[in-house]
Protein backbone atom coordinates (compact mmCIF):
# COMPACT_ATOMS: atom_id res chain seq x y z
CA UNK A 1 0.00 0.00 0.00
CA UNK A 2 1.44 2.89 -0.72
CA UNK A 3 1.56 6.09 1.82
CA UNK A 4 -1.30 8.65 2.02
CA UNK A 5 0.46 12.12 2.56
CA UNK A 6 -2.13 14.30 5.37
CA UNK A 7 -4.19 16.32 3.25
CA UNK A 8 -3.19 20.03 2.85
CA UNK A 9 -6.37 21.25 4.57
CA UNK A 10 -5.71 19.21 7.74
CA UNK A 11 -2.06 20.15 8.46
CA UNK A 12 -2.94 24.28 7.80
CA UNK A 13 -5.57 23.05 10.54
CA UNK A 14 -2.99 21.91 12.69
CA UNK A 15 -0.17 24.74 12.25
CA UNK A 16 -3.25 27.17 12.91
CA UNK A 17 -4.43 25.67 16.25
CA UNK A 18 -0.35 24.87 17.46
CA UNK A 19 0.18 28.65 16.69
CA UNK A 20 -2.89 29.81 18.64
CA UNK A 21 -1.89 27.44 21.59
CA UNK A 22 1.39 28.96 21.50
CA UNK A 23 0.28 32.53 21.29
CA UNK A 24 -1.49 31.40 24.24
CA UNK A 25 1.54 30.31 26.11
CA UNK A 26 3.83 33.00 25.32
CA UNK A 27 1.40 35.51 26.37
CA UNK A 28 0.98 33.31 30.07
CA UNK A 29 4.19 32.47 30.79
CA UNK A 30 5.62 36.23 29.60
CA UNK A 31 4.12 37.83 32.67
CA UNK A 32 6.38 35.15 35.23
CA UNK A 33 9.31 33.98 32.99
CA UNK A 34 10.80 34.06 29.38
CA UNK A 35 10.10 33.04 26.07
CA UNK A 36 11.70 33.58 23.13
CA UNK A 37 10.43 32.75 19.34
CA UNK A 38 12.37 32.36 16.22
CA UNK A 39 11.85 32.43 12.62
CA UNK A 40 14.12 31.51 10.06
CA UNK A 41 14.17 30.68 6.12
CA UNK A 42 16.66 28.76 3.70
CA UNK A 43 17.19 28.75 0.65
CA UNK A 44 19.35 25.89 -0.78
CA UNK A 45 20.10 25.42 -4.87
CA UNK A 46 22.83 22.87 -6.03
CA UNK A 47 24.83 23.96 -9.18
CA UNK A 48 23.36 22.95 -12.77
CA UNK A 49 19.49 23.29 -11.86
CA UNK A 50 20.03 20.25 -9.33
CA UNK A 51 18.23 19.81 -6.34
CA UNK A 52 16.68 23.10 -4.77
CA UNK A 53 15.15 23.09 -1.03
CA UNK A 54 13.32 26.23 0.08
CA UNK A 55 12.77 25.89 4.30
CA UNK A 56 11.00 27.82 6.59
CA UNK A 57 11.23 27.03 10.20
CA UNK A 58 9.99 28.05 13.51
CA UNK A 59 11.20 27.63 16.79
CA UNK A 60 10.29 28.14 20.37
CA UNK A 61 10.84 27.81 23.84
CA UNK A 62 8.97 28.86 27.17
CA UNK A 63 9.96 28.83 30.98
CA UNK A 64 6.70 27.69 32.46
CA UNK A 65 8.25 27.86 35.96
CA UNK A 66 11.66 27.71 37.53
CA UNK A 67 11.84 24.36 37.18
CA UNK A 68 9.79 23.57 33.87
CA UNK A 69 10.57 24.47 30.15
CA UNK A 70 8.85 23.37 27.22
CA UNK A 71 10.22 23.84 23.45
CA UNK A 72 9.69 22.97 20.00
CA UNK A 73 9.74 23.55 15.77
CA UNK A 74 7.57 23.68 13.49
CA UNK A 75 9.33 22.87 9.67
CA UNK A 76 8.09 22.74 6.00
CA UNK A 77 10.15 22.13 2.84
CA UNK A 78 9.50 22.69 -0.38
CA UNK A 79 11.93 19.90 -2.64
CA UNK A 80 12.28 19.77 -6.21
CA UNK A 81 15.08 18.98 -9.01
CA UNK A 82 17.01 16.55 -10.41
CA UNK A 83 19.48 13.95 -8.66
CA UNK A 84 21.52 11.60 -9.90
CA UNK A 85 19.85 7.84 -10.62
CA UNK A 86 23.37 5.67 -9.81
CA UNK A 87 23.25 4.72 -13.56
CA UNK A 88 26.30 5.20 -15.78
CA UNK A 89 25.86 7.65 -18.84
CA UNK A 90 23.89 5.86 -21.82
CA UNK A 91 26.79 6.43 -24.15
CA UNK A 92 30.37 6.98 -22.80
CA UNK A 93 31.05 10.66 -22.12
CA UNK A 94 27.48 11.75 -22.12
CA UNK A 95 25.33 13.49 -19.84
CA UNK A 96 24.66 11.71 -16.03
CA UNK A 97 21.28 10.20 -15.74
CA UNK A 98 19.04 12.25 -13.30
CA UNK A 99 15.47 11.45 -11.83
CA UNK A 100 13.35 14.84 -11.60
CA UNK A 101 11.29 14.93 -7.79
CA UNK A 102 9.64 17.21 -6.17
CA UNK A 103 8.01 16.70 -2.72
CA UNK A 104 6.67 18.47 0.31
CA UNK A 105 8.17 17.84 4.28
CA UNK A 106 6.09 19.24 6.78
CA UNK A 107 7.55 18.02 10.48
CA UNK A 108 7.22 19.24 13.79
CA UNK A 109 9.24 18.52 17.52
CA UNK A 110 8.39 18.93 20.98
CA UNK A 111 9.91 18.71 24.35
CA UNK A 112 9.22 19.17 27.64
CA UNK A 113 12.42 19.74 30.53
CA UNK A 114 12.09 19.56 34.43
CA UNK A 115 14.53 20.05 36.71
CA UNK A 116 14.78 17.79 39.55
CA UNK A 117 17.81 18.85 42.08
CA UNK A 118 20.95 17.91 39.98
CA UNK A 119 18.83 16.54 37.30
CA UNK A 120 17.67 18.05 34.24
CA UNK A 121 15.60 15.78 32.44
CA UNK A 122 14.13 16.08 29.38
CA UNK A 123 11.09 14.31 26.80
CA UNK A 124 10.77 14.94 23.40
CA UNK A 125 8.77 13.93 20.54
CA UNK A 126 9.21 14.20 17.02
CA UNK A 127 7.47 13.92 13.59
CA UNK A 128 8.29 14.05 9.92
CA UNK A 129 6.15 13.57 6.37
CA UNK A 130 6.22 13.36 2.92
CA UNK A 131 4.84 12.21 0.08
CA UNK A 132 6.78 9.06 0.42
CA UNK A 133 8.28 8.66 3.90
CA UNK A 134 6.37 9.30 7.71
CA UNK A 135 8.36 9.07 10.33
CA UNK A 136 7.46 9.27 14.49
CA UNK A 137 10.23 9.38 17.31
CA UNK A 138 10.66 10.05 20.92
CA UNK A 139 13.70 10.63 23.29
CA UNK A 140 14.71 10.65 26.81
CA UNK A 141 17.54 12.94 28.18
CA UNK A 142 19.26 13.36 31.62
CA UNK A 143 21.26 16.15 31.86
CA UNK A 144 23.35 16.11 35.56
CA UNK A 145 25.43 18.64 37.07
CA UNK A 146 28.28 17.56 39.04
CA UNK A 147 31.48 19.47 40.16
CA UNK A 148 29.20 23.01 41.50
CA UNK A 149 28.15 22.75 38.02
CA UNK A 150 30.95 22.84 36.14
CA UNK A 151 30.57 19.46 34.72
CA UNK A 152 27.67 18.26 33.13
CA UNK A 153 27.38 14.20 32.22
CA UNK A 154 24.52 13.41 29.44
CA UNK A 155 22.54 10.18 29.18
CA UNK A 156 20.07 10.08 26.34
CA UNK A 157 18.48 7.61 24.21
CA UNK A 158 15.47 7.48 21.47
CA UNK A 159 13.47 5.43 19.62
CA UNK A 160 12.16 6.34 15.71
CA UNK A 161 10.01 4.14 14.07
CA UNK A 162 9.97 5.17 9.72
CA UNK A 163 7.00 4.22 7.17
CA UNK A 164 9.53 4.11 3.51
CA UNK A 165 7.85 4.63 0.27
CA UNK A 166 8.68 5.26 -3.35
CA UNK A 167 6.16 7.26 -5.20
CA UNK A 168 4.69 5.31 -8.28
CA UNK A 169 4.91 1.92 -6.61
CA UNK A 170 3.57 -0.22 -3.80
CA UNK A 171 6.43 -0.14 -1.10
CA UNK A 172 5.55 0.91 2.44
CA UNK A 173 8.65 -0.77 4.40
CA UNK A 174 9.84 0.10 8.05
CA UNK A 175 12.85 1.29 9.19
CA UNK A 176 13.24 1.21 12.77
CA UNK A 177 16.31 3.03 14.88
CA UNK A 178 17.31 3.13 18.25
CA UNK A 179 19.93 5.71 19.64
CA UNK A 180 22.16 5.97 22.78
CA UNK A 181 24.20 9.37 23.64
CA UNK A 182 26.88 9.29 26.16
CA UNK A 183 28.79 12.75 26.64
CA UNK A 184 30.53 15.15 29.33
CA UNK A 185 30.47 18.32 29.10
CA UNK A 186 33.49 20.06 31.26
CA UNK A 187 34.86 23.37 32.00
CA UNK A 188 38.68 23.48 31.67
CA UNK A 189 39.30 27.47 32.63
CA UNK A 190 37.28 30.65 32.95
CA UNK A 191 38.11 30.80 28.80
CA UNK A 192 38.07 27.03 27.85
CA UNK A 193 35.27 24.53 27.56
CA UNK A 194 35.05 20.82 26.44
CA UNK A 195 32.35 18.74 25.15
CA UNK A 196 33.35 15.20 24.29
CA UNK A 197 30.47 12.39 23.22
CA UNK A 198 30.13 8.80 22.25
CA UNK A 199 27.00 8.04 20.23
CA UNK A 200 25.53 4.35 18.70
CA UNK A 201 23.10 3.61 16.52
CA UNK A 202 21.40 0.56 15.33
CA UNK A 203 19.13 0.60 12.86
CA UNK A 204 16.94 -2.57 11.08
CA UNK A 205 14.78 -2.72 7.66
CA UNK A 206 14.65 -0.96 5.16
CA UNK A 207 17.58 0.72 4.84
CA UNK A 208 17.52 1.16 0.82
CA UNK A 209 17.14 3.92 -1.50
CA UNK A 210 14.01 3.15 -3.41
CA UNK A 211 14.95 6.02 -6.32
CA UNK A 212 18.56 4.49 -7.06
CA UNK A 213 19.21 1.82 -9.46
CA UNK A 214 22.40 -0.08 -10.58
CA UNK A 215 23.84 -1.61 -13.63
CA UNK A 216 24.24 -5.45 -13.27
CA UNK A 217 26.32 -7.30 -15.95
CA UNK A 218 26.09 -4.53 -18.47
CA UNK A 219 22.27 -5.00 -19.19
CA UNK A 220 20.11 -5.46 -16.11
CA UNK A 221 19.16 -2.55 -14.48
CA UNK A 222 17.97 -3.22 -10.40
CA UNK A 223 16.93 -0.92 -7.47
CA UNK A 224 19.47 -0.44 -4.93
CA UNK A 225 19.91 -3.06 -2.01
CA UNK A 226 21.49 -2.28 1.03
CA UNK A 227 22.06 -5.00 4.13
CA UNK A 228 19.07 -4.34 6.48
CA UNK A 229 20.75 -4.00 9.34
CA UNK A 230 22.96 -1.22 10.69
CA UNK A 231 25.28 -0.17 13.73
CA UNK A 232 26.90 3.06 14.00
CA UNK A 233 29.08 4.67 16.09
CA UNK A 234 30.05 8.28 16.37
CA UNK A 235 32.86 9.89 18.66
CA UNK A 236 32.50 13.95 18.97
CA UNK A 237 34.29 16.44 20.70
CA UNK A 238 34.14 19.90 21.14
CA UNK A 239 36.22 22.67 22.28
CA UNK A 240 35.34 26.10 23.01
CA UNK A 241 38.36 28.83 23.71
CA UNK A 242 37.57 32.65 24.90
CA UNK A 243 40.21 34.57 22.84
CA UNK A 244 42.26 37.48 24.05
CA UNK A 245 41.00 39.97 21.89
CA UNK A 246 37.65 41.70 23.39
CA UNK A 247 34.39 39.92 21.97
CA UNK A 248 36.23 37.09 20.77
CA UNK A 249 35.54 33.13 20.62
CA UNK A 250 36.34 29.80 18.74
CA UNK A 251 34.87 26.68 18.28
CA UNK A 252 36.61 23.91 17.09
CA UNK A 253 35.14 20.59 16.57
CA UNK A 254 36.38 16.54 15.28
CA UNK A 255 33.88 13.74 14.71
CA UNK A 256 34.53 10.19 14.37
CA UNK A 257 32.08 8.10 12.31
CA UNK A 258 31.99 4.23 11.43
CA UNK A 259 29.50 1.83 10.84
CA UNK A 260 29.13 -1.64 9.83
CA UNK A 261 28.52 -0.82 6.01
CA UNK A 262 32.47 -0.43 6.08
CA UNK A 263 32.38 3.00 6.07
CA UNK A 264 34.66 5.54 7.70
CA UNK A 265 34.43 9.27 8.13
CA UNK A 266 36.04 12.21 9.27
CA UNK A 267 34.51 15.43 10.12
CA UNK A 268 36.63 18.57 11.09
CA UNK A 269 35.12 22.28 11.65
CA UNK A 270 36.09 25.46 13.43
CA UNK A 271 34.42 28.61 13.40
CA UNK A 272 35.28 32.47 14.66
CA UNK A 273 32.53 34.22 16.50
CA UNK A 274 33.52 38.17 16.86
CA UNK A 275 31.42 40.68 18.65
CA UNK A 276 31.47 44.07 17.41
CA UNK A 277 29.25 47.68 18.59
CA UNK A 278 29.15 46.81 22.51
CA UNK A 279 27.99 43.71 21.33
CA UNK A 280 25.27 44.84 18.53
CA UNK A 281 26.91 42.72 15.82
CA UNK A 282 28.08 38.71 15.87
CA UNK A 283 29.95 38.20 12.60
CA UNK A 284 30.43 34.22 12.58
CA UNK A 285 32.88 32.95 10.05
CA UNK A 286 33.08 28.86 9.56
CA UNK A 287 35.25 26.18 7.46
CA UNK A 288 33.97 22.50 7.65
CA UNK A 289 35.79 19.40 5.79
CA UNK A 290 33.88 16.01 6.04
CA UNK A 291 35.59 12.96 4.24
CA UNK A 292 34.38 9.19 4.19
CA UNK A 293 35.53 5.48 2.86
CA UNK A 294 33.38 4.35 0.53
CA UNK A 295 30.36 1.27 1.94
CA UNK A 296 31.67 -2.46 1.15
CA UNK A 297 28.32 -2.37 -1.31
CA UNK A 298 29.59 0.29 -3.58
CA UNK A 299 30.40 0.24 -7.31
CA UNK A 300 29.53 1.96 -10.37
CA UNK A 301 28.67 -0.99 -11.82
CA UNK A 302 28.23 -4.75 -11.04
CA UNK A 303 28.90 -8.37 -12.31
CA UNK A 304 28.38 -11.55 -10.96
CA UNK A 305 25.43 -11.89 -8.30
CA UNK A 306 26.46 -9.86 -5.34
CA UNK A 307 24.42 -9.94 -2.50
CA UNK A 308 24.10 -6.21 -1.84
CA UNK A 309 24.67 -2.91 -4.28
CA UNK A 310 24.17 0.47 -4.29
CA UNK A 311 25.78 2.80 -7.19
CA UNK A 312 24.27 5.85 -4.63
CA UNK A 313 27.43 7.94 -4.69
CA UNK A 314 26.52 9.54 -1.27
CA UNK A 315 28.13 5.98 0.09
CA UNK A 316 31.33 6.39 -2.06
CA UNK A 317 34.71 7.65 -1.21
CA UNK A 318 34.40 11.75 -0.67
CA UNK A 319 35.23 14.41 0.73
CA UNK A 320 33.36 18.07 1.01
CA UNK A 321 34.03 21.70 1.97
CA UNK A 322 31.93 23.88 3.40
CA UNK A 323 32.74 27.51 4.10
CA UNK A 324 30.39 30.06 5.36
CA UNK A 325 29.51 33.38 7.13
CA UNK A 326 26.78 34.35 9.35
CA UNK A 327 26.18 37.72 10.85
CA UNK A 328 23.69 38.30 13.56
CA UNK A 329 22.12 42.16 14.72
CA UNK A 330 21.12 42.69 17.88
CA UNK A 331 18.56 44.92 17.61
CA UNK A 332 16.96 45.73 20.63
CA UNK A 333 19.38 43.84 23.23
CA UNK A 334 17.53 40.66 25.12
CA UNK A 335 14.42 41.43 23.19
CA UNK A 336 15.02 41.40 19.30
CA UNK A 337 17.38 40.32 16.75
CA UNK A 338 18.07 39.51 13.32
CA UNK A 339 20.35 37.40 11.06
CA UNK A 340 21.79 36.36 7.73
CA UNK A 341 24.17 33.80 6.23
CA UNK A 342 25.80 32.25 3.48
CA UNK A 343 27.31 29.11 2.63
CA UNK A 344 29.07 27.46 0.00
CA UNK A 345 28.98 23.50 -0.03
CA UNK A 346 31.36 21.47 -2.78
CA UNK A 347 31.63 17.96 -2.69
CA UNK A 348 33.98 15.31 -4.74
CA UNK A 349 34.61 11.68 -5.33
CA UNK A 350 38.26 10.24 -4.80
CA UNK A 351 37.80 6.59 -5.72
CA UNK A 352 38.29 7.66 -9.58
CA UNK A 353 36.13 5.79 -11.20
CA UNK A 354 32.51 7.55 -9.91
CA UNK A 355 31.85 10.16 -12.41
CA UNK A 356 32.67 13.68 -10.99
CA UNK A 357 29.45 15.01 -12.21
CA UNK A 358 27.33 13.11 -9.72
CA UNK A 359 28.73 15.20 -6.62
CA UNK A 360 26.97 18.38 -5.65
CA UNK A 361 27.79 21.83 -5.54
CA UNK A 362 25.02 23.96 -3.76
CA UNK A 363 24.23 27.51 -2.72
CA UNK A 364 23.03 28.22 0.91
CA UNK A 365 21.46 31.42 1.75
CA UNK A 366 19.37 32.23 5.50
CA UNK A 367 17.94 34.84 7.31
CA UNK A 368 15.92 34.26 10.77
CA UNK A 369 14.39 36.50 13.41
CA UNK A 370 14.72 35.98 16.84
CA UNK A 371 12.13 37.52 19.51
CA UNK A 372 12.44 37.39 23.41
CA UNK A 373 9.36 38.16 26.09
Amino acid sequence: MKLEKAPHDFLRFCRLWALICLIHLIVQSSLRAEATLDSRFQYYQEDDHRIRVNSVYSLFSIDLNDTTHVDGSQIYSAISGASPTGLPPLIPGGPLPLAHLKDERNAFTLGLTKQLADHSIRVGYAYSTESDYLSNAVSLQDTISLNQKNTDLVLSCAYTDDRVGANGTDLNAPKRTFDTLVGISQVLSPKDLLEINLSLSWSQGFLSDPYKRVLLNDFFVLADKRPSHRFEQLLFLQWTHHLPWNGASMETSYRFGHNDFGSFSHTAQIALYQKLFQDRIVISPSLRYYWQSAANFYATQFTGAPLYYSSDYRVSKEESYSLGVQVRWNVIRDRLAVDAGYQRYCTRGLDGVTLQAAYPKANSLSAGLHLEF
